[in-house]
């Protein structure tokens, strides 16, 4: 059986990937003028995948730049971002372990390095009383190896945002603008899918981040370059899908990268030569089964006014603090309304996108739909 031509739930590339060429082309021009750059983006919107291909492109064609990606999902606390800061950069400069060692030795004086004795990966153990004295040297790192190796080095964190639940991050936040401004040869590439939280580091004024860089938003894939690249994927494994249907999948999803690919790999899956109507429709359903239970504990949690207003932004209503719609819907008061908007914004539900609050999940949106407004 041929493999489906299409991956969802993990960074892609190449032939997986589509689109994003005006991203890509900016952030080639960024890397090449050391230009720090933020990305902004919903949940599942791709940014991960962006960052990747865009580095593997740019590394096809350019030479002397180190790239070091740091996750910050699973960072809790400040002294382990520094760990972990401090190892990504040791171990993407150094060829081999003896020369992670002997980096080590010579730039982080103090520090333990360990070897994982099932990977065999090193890594470096910071006491807290080394890390309280040298923080501006390890923030410096990025710098002072791009000196070191003759290189430019441009550092790639992910989810920046979760810096925020680190214990005074605000004066972590001011400490890393203060040293970062005055790197010529690192330049530094940080996104986030937690819209608001990303937002309130980089777009207020009082913000250490405030104009720290290049911030792009990504917005939905062209409809016309969603439906080649589904066709294509089709067609290259001797299948068949009409403009008609292709437009309704990427309808349904309305335009979001990952949920394309897994509708379009369920179809893929029990379809024949040409894709029927009866095959959309069971993918379909499967689409929403499938993520049903990622968002049954906040559906089971939700109050009569939160499902209130939920069945108003379904309802496409414009103008949610109107007292038409506050009666109507029973929503209580504006306070009340710009509570539960704020609520839905921080659990990535809903956005703001060119004026309208829109759902950024259109599969929560569909599941909502058949839970909310059949009732």
């Amino acid at each position: 059986m041929k493999q489906a031509p299409f991956k969802f739930g993990e960074v892609v590339s190449g032939e997986h990937f589509t689109d994003r060429d005006e991203e890509i082309k900016a952030l080639h021009n960024n890397f090449v003028a050391m230009q720090n750059t933020i990305i902004i983006s919903p949940r599942r919107y791709g940014k991960s995948s962006l960052v990747k291909e865009a580095v593997e492109r740019f590394t096809r064609k350019e030479k002397g730049y180190f790239f070091i990606f740091l996750d910050l999902m699973y960072v809790y606390s400040e002294e382990e971002f520094y760990n972990q800061l401090a190892t990504r950069i040791l171990k993407t400069t150094s060829g081999r372990i003896e020369e992670f060692i002997q980096l080590a030795k010579n730039l982080l004086k103090g520090t333990r390095v360990t070897i994982n004795t099932g990977t065999g990966e090193p890594s470096l153990e910071f006491g807290l009383h080394y890390v309280r004295d040298n923080i501006e040297h390890i923030l410096n790192l990025p710098q002072i190896i791009a000196r070191r190796k003759k290189k430019k080095v441009i550092v790639c964190m992910d989810e920046f945002q979760h810096i925020s639940r680190f214990e005074q991050h605000e004066n972590l936040q001011g400490r890393l603008r203060s040293i970062w401004q005055h790197h010529k040869d690192a330049g530094y590439l940080l996104y986030g899918s937690k819209q608001s939280m990303m937002r309130e580091i980089f777009h207020h004024a009082n913000s250490p981040f405030y104009r720290f860089g290049e911030i792009i938003y990504l917005r939905r894939i062209k409809k016309e370059r969603l439906r080649d690249y589904v066709q294509n994927a089709f067609h290259s494994t001797g299948k068949g899908i009409s403009d008609e249907i292709c437009d309704r999948l990427i309808d349904t999803v309305e335009n979001h990268p990952y949920y394309l690919q897994q509708f379009a790999r369920n179809i893929w899956l029990i379809s024949g030569k040409k894709v029927t109507e009866a095959d959309f429709d069971e993918a379909k359903r499967s689409l929403v089964y499938e993520n049903l239970n990622f968002y049954n504990e906040l559906l089971e949690g939700l109050t009569t006014y939160q499902v209130s207003f939920l069945r108003a932004l379904l309802n496409e209503e414009k103008h949610l603090y109107s007292a038409e719609v506050i009666n109507g819907y029973r929503l209580g008061s504006s306070a009340n309304v710009r509570r539960m908007y704020n609520g839905f914004v921080d659990k990535g539900i809903i956005i703001k996108e060119n004026g309208r609050i829109i759902f950024a999940d259109p599969v929560f949106k569909l599941i909502a739909r058949q839970r909310f407004l059949t009732q």
